[in-house]
């Protein structure tokens, strides 16, 4: 149960802190589904990769948890250390490129914050989360023509709303 824990602990509370802002309920969500892990553990099908099923019970939960606070807002990332994404560093060579990075890194975020819940999520799962189109159509239950058509949608949508913040 510990090496579960160690391997998908990390990945289950950042997949929740991009969907909902909030590190408090984020470990609590990534609690609950270890929970579910564990009692569940008899259903899980070995013909699915483990961490596919992992990230299918962490999708539902969201689900549900969207489903019982449909007036959820969503708060932008601020710029303290406990509470900002956790994005690549990059070789940055003047202040101002690291300015300009920062700057970006923001544009961005809060434009992601502002999509569509299914949106958010699929693009997280997709690019923080580094999932594979694969796993998440078996996350979603979709065929992966619907799902790229989404994904595609979704990334649309991300350069509307990035430059629409550009303009504000």
């Amino acid at each position: 149960m510990e090496l579960l824990v160690v391997n998908y602990q990390k990945g289950l509370f950042n997949y929740f802190l991009k969907n909902l802002s909030d590190r408090e309920l984020s470990a609590e969500l990534t609690q609950e589904v270890f929970l579910k892990v564990f009692t569940k553990l008899k259903t899980y099908d070995f013909h699915f990769k483990f961490s596919t099923w992992v990230y299918s019970l962490a999708h539902n939960l969201l689900v549900d948890f969207f489903r019982k606070k449909k007036n959820l807002t969503f708060t932008s990332f601020s710029n303290k250390e406990d509470s900002s994404p956790d994005f690549p560093e990059l070789n940055t060579v003047t202040r101002e490129d690291t300015l300009i990075q920062e700057e970006t890194s923001e544009k961005v975020w809060n434009a992601v914050e502002s999509l569509p819940e299914t949106y958010r999520e699929l693009l997280i799962m997709r690019y923080v989360n580094e999932l594979k189109y694969e796993e998440i159509a078996q996350i979603l239950g979709i065929p992966m023509g619907t799902l790229k058509n989404k994904i595609f949608r979704a990334k649309q949508k991300l350069v509307e709303t990035v430059g629409e913040h550009d303009k504000t």
